[in-house]
């Protein structure tokens, strides 16, 4: 047969049959090549029967020995054939290290359980990520086809993981139910992924071989880079929001570290969110493909987060103890050390302040506030505040419920059916606004509900 028909040139063949495209076709096809030592068609149609076929052996026929040596048939077993580069092998180690790291934190006694929690599934995302990455990159999940797409399952977690960690060190946050709703997109995307995992391995061969009728690149694209992207981008912006709003808040002992520590994870993270976009938009095609470095670094700024959060579990293991993140216990002296009330003065304030609240009850009203107290002392805010700090070692608003619930413990231990209120009305006549409020503040002093307590002293 003649191979003009195929590829344009006059090679010794009279013809090849066009009935033969189709998968083992492309076998055939190839092979005649082969035997013809004509590597380019050999190599193509080859290509594609393996695409369609997921029959990695046919490239060890001896009928390609003729060709073997060739550049186009190296390209196109080092593209199939699984091998371990150095590169992957690096990888793979900061992988490895980065699940050890991540379990070793958690066996800290010192260390903040939630914070450790936090930073700890942090960590496990990258790794388990880079881990992906070096299967693909060594062409290993062609052979544990199983694991196609595995860190995708976690792909939304990244931001929220960073962003409650920082706000855990910076806030001391504790986790409530509603924070669950940050998990939702994560649950959205598995579920979108199960049919994807529950797939047979050849089917999965197939979609990472580009020939499967069921998904295509371009599916994946808005499944998991674009949810991701804006995950990336809406959390990272929270974080920026939430550190900088804090920072000139911020007094703890090992101030200089602790902003060193949280100025490196921002920043490592920023970059993987840049080299993420980068890689994304070279996947859609709308810059050149195939460029070995756009693959390679979003992988190499995670293996940077890695390393570093590593390191420092070495280098400067208390960033991860409880202490660290703890504020400075500052005197009331030396808060109000360069304040221009004097004594004389803050003791009339002081005197001031304690008719209101004991002779005209000042804060049975609900909507009292610093500014309206300080109007009632014909005062600053700044001095109110002082005098309050100084003379109660409280803050306003404590000071305030102490009187209040003070007047609710006398009001509860009244048991004459003609002056006995309900609670209801006994939080409203003291100043609260809502029920939850008064027995949160009731039960913090006195270590009672406020029917507990009308039960034991009625």
């Amino acid at each position: 047969m003649s191979a003009s028909t195929l590829n344009g040139s006059n090679i010794g063949v009279t013809s090849v049959n066009t009935s033969y495209d189709s998968v083992f076709g492309f076998k055939e096809k190839s092979l005649v090549y082969a035997n013809l030592n004509q590597p380019l068609p050999a190599v193509n149609f080859l290509e594609k029967y393996i695409r369609n076929s997921a029959d990695f052996e046919a490239m060890e026929f001896k009928e390609y020995d003729s060709i073997r040596d060739t550049n186009l048939f190296s390209e196109l077993e080092e593209g199939f054939t699984p091998k371990m580069t150095v590169l992957s092998f690096i990888y793979l180690y900061i992988a490895l290290i980065g699940f050890f790291i991540a379990i070793l934190l958690n066996f800290s006694k010192k260390n903040d359980r939630l914070a450790k929690m936090l930073i700890s599934a942090f960590l496990c995302v990258h790794s388990l990520f880079i881990l992906e990455f070096v299967l693909y990159n060594t062409n290993y999940q062609y052979k544990y086809v199983h694991t196609y797409l595995m860190a995708s399952s976690v792909a939304l977690l990244y931001g929220p993981l960073l962003y409650f960690y920082f706000k855990r060190i910076i806030q001391n946050y504790n986790f409530r139910i509603v924070d669950l709703l940050h998990l939702l997109p994560a649950v959205g995307l598995l579920v979108v992924l199960v049919p994807i995992y529950s797939l047979s391995g050849m089917e999965k061969l197939r979609i990472m071989l580009g020939t499967s009728p069921l998904y295509d690149k371009v599916d994946f694209l808005w499944m998991i880079f674009v949810p991701k992207l804006l995950s990336l981008v809406i959390y990272g912006a929270l974080i920026r929001r939430l550190y900088f709003s804090s920072k000139q808040k911020e007094s703890i002992a090992n101030q200089e570290l602790a902003t060193q520590w949280k100025n490196n994870l921002y920043r490592i993270h920023v970059v993987y969110v840049l080299s993420y976009f980068i890689y994304g938009i070279s996947i859609s095609g709308v810059i050149a493909q195939g460029l070995n470095i756009i693959y390679h670094s979003q992988v190499i700024s995670m293996s940077l987060m890695v390393i570093y959060i590593a390191s420092m579990v070495y280098i400067q293991p208390k960033v991860f103890a409880s202490s660290m993140f703890k504020r400075k216990d500052v005197s009331v002296k030396d808060k109000y050390q360069k304040s221009g009330l004097t004594s004389s003065f803050s003791n009339e304030l002081k005197e001031a302040l304690v008719r209101l609240l004991l002779d005209e009850k000042i804060y049975r009203d609900s909507s009292l506030n610093l500014e309206k107290l300080s109007e009632k002392l014909d005062t600053s805010r700044h001095n109110t505040s002082q005098i309050i700090n100084e003379h109660f070692n409280e803050n306003f608003f404590e000071l305030v419920n102490d009187y209040r619930i003070q007047e609710a413990k006398e009001l509860l231990m009244i048991s004459n059916p003609e002056f006995k209120m309900n609670i209801s009305e006994i939080f409203y006549e003291v100043g609260f606004n809502n029920k939850v409020t008064f027995n949160n503040a009731f039960k913090k002093r006195t270590g009672l509900t406020p029917s507990q307590y009308r039960k034991e002293n009625s």
